[in-house]
């Protein structure tokens, strides 16, 4: 693919095509694709940051190489989706894009997102990643000067923004303030959900009436969390607590949502406000 020639190889870029005039861009929290066995119907790019970097990593230069990309393919309409650092990476990226003369219609997603990262954010002490990612500025000219460059979201959506809409866990203190700093922001709409839990696209993303399948992901979350020092720090300590946390929750599919966007769905009612009844 001649996108993954022009991009950083500081990201990791796979690509699934499925025969459809719309892309969605998927964002990963950490070094890999995720939502790779998610059930998308539509083309999917997914993007990780290897250095967790929160894709400050010359971001100009990759989001030309993107839109030039999503013109020569003659997508119709494009998704950002991302959560957590994924989500402030499809943030990031799609204001970006937004500033420039395109052929096809952009919407963002992002859940749970980090949205100032400089100067240094005690909201996101909590995160690992994140301090490290601080301490090393100093002896790093370069990553300071991306950080610098693009590590105020809110002015970068205030500058120019997608269609947005922020999903975030109310409950949780570190989701609410980063999300708080988005609000009043042209384009962006807040949606706040019933939950405590970092990872407000869980319930977008599993069948929230199979106890089965919240025992899959919970035994791979506490899988993982153990080699991901910034998913540990989010889980709830015991993981008989996991699938309490979702009990009152009644959200639509992420497909569901992106359909919405593409045009694609049958639902009567298509607006992001139904988004935000439905998973509030």
């Amino acid at each position: 693919m001649k996108l993954r020639l022009s991009i950083h190889d500081q990201y990791v870029l796979n690509y699934d095509q499925r025969g459809s005039d719309c892309l969605i861009v998927i964002f990963s929290p950490n070094p890999r694709a995720t939502l790779r066995k998610y059930p998308f119907t539509h083309d999917c790019l997914y993007v990780a940051d290897r250095r967790l970097q929160y894709y400050t990593r010359n971001p100009g230069r990759q989001t030309m190489s993107l839109h030039g990309f999503i013109q020569r393919c003659e997508y119709r309409k494009v998704a950002f989706v991302g959560s957590s650092k994924g989500g402030a990476g499809a943030l990031l990226w799609s204001s970006l894009i937004s500033k420039w003369e395109r052929s096809f219609e952009l919407f963002c997603m992002a859940f749970s997102p980090q949205t100032q990262l400089l100067p240094f954010n005690e909201n996101l002490a909590s995160l690992p990643s994140y301090v490290n990612n601080m301490q090393s500025l100093d002896g790093d000219p370069g990553t300071r000067a991306n950080f610098e460059a693009y590590g105020n979201i809110p002015a970068m959506l205030s500058a120019h923004a997608a269609t947005t809409l922020v999903t975030y866990s109310v409950k949780n203190r570190m989701d609410r303030l980063e999300a708080e700093r988005l609000e009043g922001i042209e384009h962006v709409r807040l949606n706040p959900i019933n939950l405590a839990f970092h990872g407000s696209i869980t319930p977008f993303v599993i069948n929230l009436g199979s106890t089965q399948e919240i025992e899959k992901l919970s035994a791979k979350l506490y899988s993982d969390a153990a080699h991901d020092p910034d998913l540990k720090a989010m889980l709830p300590a015991d993981r008989n607590d996991f699938a309490t946390v979702f009990s009152d929750l009644n959200c639509p599919s992420l497909s569901e949502m992106i359909d919405q966007f593409c045009g694609t769905s049958n639902a009567k009612e298509t607006s992001l406000e139904v988004v935000s009844e439905r998973s509030a």
